[in-house]
């Protein structure tokens, strides 16, 4: 499989294939399919970095509001157990929307690649936006972290630095 997300990857056309259908041509589609590219390389995974954070953080709030629900000779009551299980409920969320994200842009990658390996003039027309646009793509795509499910052990190591700084 082709590493689209490296640095200095180009599409390249190979020819028809018949299994894509009808999807425009030329100059226009390869200007879409760099969009497409862009966002499922560059934004999305942006996006579910700041989701996988955001995650991280929810869950470092579990043991301080069981600590603090925890009351002596009475445990946690029903309403401090449903505080409880709505911070988890939050925290799932996070988490799904941030491993959502990636997909999402890998699966985007993906389709501006096998796109542009069906029309040359869209592969042209795409191969030359990056190459304006090279500056963006120098650095390897960003991986966001496997962001902690409710449950999962406290990792402290994991904070973002730019919210406890």
């Amino acid at each position: 499989m082709v590493d689209a997300t490296g640095p200095g990857w180009r599409p390249e056309y190979r020819g028809d294939d018949a299994r894509v259908g009808d999807v425009g041509s030329g100059r226009e589609l390869g200007a879409h399919l760099y969009y497409l590219y862009r966002a499922g390389r560059n934004e999305l995974p942006r996006i579910a970095r700041t989701y996988a954070d955001v995650t991280v953080l929810v869950h470092q709030t579990a043991g301080a509001m069981e600590g603090q629900f925890d009351l002596p000779e009475r445990g946690i009551g029903p309403a401090q157990q449903r505080l409880l299980e709505l911070r988890a409920e939050v925290q799932d969320v996070l988490r799904l929307t941030s491993l959502r994200m990636s997909e999402v842009g890998a699966a985007l990658v993906t389709i501006a690649d096998r796109y542009a390996a069906t029309d040359e003039a869209a592969a042209k027309e795409f191969t030359r936006l990056l190459g304006n646009n090279a500056s963006d793509y120098q650095r390897p795509a960003l991986a966001p972290p496997d962001p902690p499910a409710p449950g999962d052990p406290p990792l402290v190591d994991r904070i973002p630095r730019n919210i406890v700084d």
